[in-house]
């Protein structure tokens, strides 16, 4: 089983990392996320009474790996059920005519810091010489004067 990541961790990960497919709907995507969450609870031994933190986690889930403008929608209306959500999704996408996955949604990461790829050459020559070009800098007179 460890060798398949078929462990209580591995379904942990599976669970918080599962994305819809192509043209996946959001009922079988909803499918997807229950069944890793279940195994991932009967494998790590915990009580099933913990049916509405499961459904807190999943929908959290499913809202996480959605189109914005679609999770913006379902936290507008403040659905209950997971049940819900999954319907007033695929409304959502049949009316746009889009899929789960036409646009990943950006993750926001805390200690993101910009690539230094993206700056150009000549930005970071005039952050570094003083708003001038290197090559029109003036150097400066270190003539040793003997009195």
């Amino acid at each position: 089983m460890k060798r398949y990541d078929l462990t209580e961790d591995g379904y942990r990960r599976k669970f918080r990392t599962c994305k819809p497919v192509e043209s996946e709907s959001p009922d079988i995507f909803k499918v997807h996320i229950v069944t890793y969450l279940d195994r991932w609870i009967e494998l790590s031994k915990t009580d099933k009474s913990y049916e509405k933190l499961k459904a807190l986690i999943v929908r959290e889930q499913f809202m996480d790996a959605c189109l914005e403008d679609l999770v913006t929608s379902l936290r507008e209306k403040d659905l209950p059920t997971l049940e819900r959500v999954a319907k007033e999704a695929d409304l959502f996408l049949k009316v746009r005519i889009k899929n789960l996955c036409d646009q990943p949604r950006k993750v926001f990461q805390a200690n993101a810091r910009p690539r230094m790829d993206s700056v150009r050459p000549l930005e970071l020559e005039r952050k570094f010489n003083g708003g001038r070009r290197a090559s029109s800098a003036r150097r400066p007179d270190i003539s040793l004067g003997t009195a």
